[in-house]
């Protein structure tokens, strides 16, 4: 009994070695991508990676799976300015799995003649042609000569509203003044939003939704020109002409 166990276990064996030699061996059947994550704005998608992936290696069909260089599919994956992380990996049937995460647009910006997204990670990427993106649109004032520190400050709101979708939903643009300002203007009203510096921007927005939903959802979206959320505490409101 023990020695018809032990003929069973090295059949069982010999044949797993067989089927992973024949594995290895064989070519590769195919490409199995996903993007990650699902619910994000999509700047690429599944068939794209797998073009990337053909591009980077296109012998790659006809190469057996043995010969298949994972890190360097991922490495060329990487190169992709829309993709922040790469998993590579083989399937049992001989398919190349990638599954890749994507950088999360959270604007597009427009900066003198130039446009580009900036991802939450504060990653620069530039437009994705064939996809269109409803996003948060970002400027600067041709007369603000510190662009970098512009972009920060875009950059801090655009993430905060992209994070608080309960403010973020309100507006469709952003744009820092020439004296450093952070004005945004919502998708409702005629009327623009005075942020001032990205400090206190969790408290800056509790105190807007207040006023919004007891001032200008009782006066209508109109009446106001600015509302200012620059001084510590306070909502300020200006209303038009004639009101």
């Amino acid at each position: 009994m023990k020695l018809r166990n032990i003929i069973i276990v090295v059949l069982l064996a010999a044949v797993v070695l067989t089927f992973h030699i024949v594995r290895r061996n064989s070519v590769m059947r195919g490409i199995e991508s996903e993007v990650r994550p699902a619910e994000v704005v999509r700047l690429l998608t599944p068939s794209e990676v797998d073009s990337l992936i053909l591009q980077a290696a296109p012998t790659l069909r006809s190469t057996r799976i043995k010969d298949i260089d994972k890190k360097a599919v991922a490495a060329s994956l990487l190169k992709c300015p829309y993709i922040d992380k790469v998993d590579v990996g083989l399937t049992t049937g001989g398919k190349l799995t990638a599954t890749v995460w994507q950088h999360v647009p959270v604007m597009r910006v427009f900066l003198n003649d130039d446009e580009f997204y900036l991802s939450r990670k504060g990653t620069v990427m530039p437009l994705a042609p064939a996809h269109y993106c409803h996003l948060l649109v970002g400027s600067v004032d041709p007369q603000q000569t510190d662009e970098v520190r512009s972009l920060a400050s875009l950059w801090a709101v655009a993430s905060f509203l992209h994070d608080n979708p309960k403010y973020g939903d309100i507006f469709d643009q952003a744009h820092v003044s020439a004296g450093g300002d952070i004005v945004l203007v919502p998708k409702l009203g005629d009327f623009s939003v005075i942020v001032g510096d990205t400090a206190c921007l969790k408290e800056k927005f509790e105190n807007l939704w207040a006023f919004l939903d007891q001032g200008i959802s009782q006066t209508g979206w109109d009446i106001y020109s600015t509302v200012n959320l620059k001084y510590r505490g306070q909502v300020v409101a200006i209303k038009r002409e004639g009101f």
